[in-house]
Order: C-alpha cells, then structure tokens, then sequence
C-alpha cells in the first residue's frame, strides 16, 4: 500500500507543481484587476452620486451607472472564487495521495 502511495505522489507531482504556478499567477492577477475594477467601480459611484447631487441625471440613470459600479466591484469576487477552487483542487489531491 505503501508503495502504491509513493508511486502516486510521484505521478502527481508535476500535477500539484502545476496548480501552485497556475495558482500563484491567477493571485497576481487577481491582485492587479482588483485594484483597477475597484477604482472604475469608484469612479462611476462618485459619477452616479454627483450627478444626481448637481441634477444633471434622473435617478433612473443614476440607478443604472451605480448598479455597472457594482458589477465592476464583483469581477474580482469571481476571479478568487476560482482560486479558492484550485486551492481546493490542491488539497483534495495533497489528501489523496
């Protein structure tokens, strides 16, 4: 049994080595996009509440450019859900083996 986990952990060595450069890069990206998907997302809040404060929108449409600022917030949100996968996808195969 033994020897049998001993020649899986060697066949999924390159496997594990695979997700944690895979992981390590979509972190970094994740990092860099959530600062600026954080500021578009701050640029069309302040938009939105300005230009219902100086009248120059209805609220319907400032409704909207709020609602597209949320959706830019939530775009890093998504991006460490699949790096929580591949955390998990790690893990499952570090306990397998």
């Amino acid at each position: 049994m033994k020897a049998i986990r001993l020649i899986l952990k060697i066949m999924l060595l390159p496997v594990m080595v695979a997700l944690k450069i895979i992981r390590l890069f979509v972190e970094f990206l994740a990092g860099i996009s959530a600062v600026i998907f954080r500021v578009i997302a701050g640029i069309f809040l302040l938009t939105a509440l300005l230009s219902y404060g100086f009248g120059l929108e209805n609220s319907g449409e400032c409704l909207k450019m709020i609602l597209a600022g949320f959706l830019f917030y939530l775009l890093p949100c998504t991006v460490e859900i699949v790096i929580m996968g591949i955390i998990f996808l790690e893990e499952w195969i570090r306990s397998f083996t």
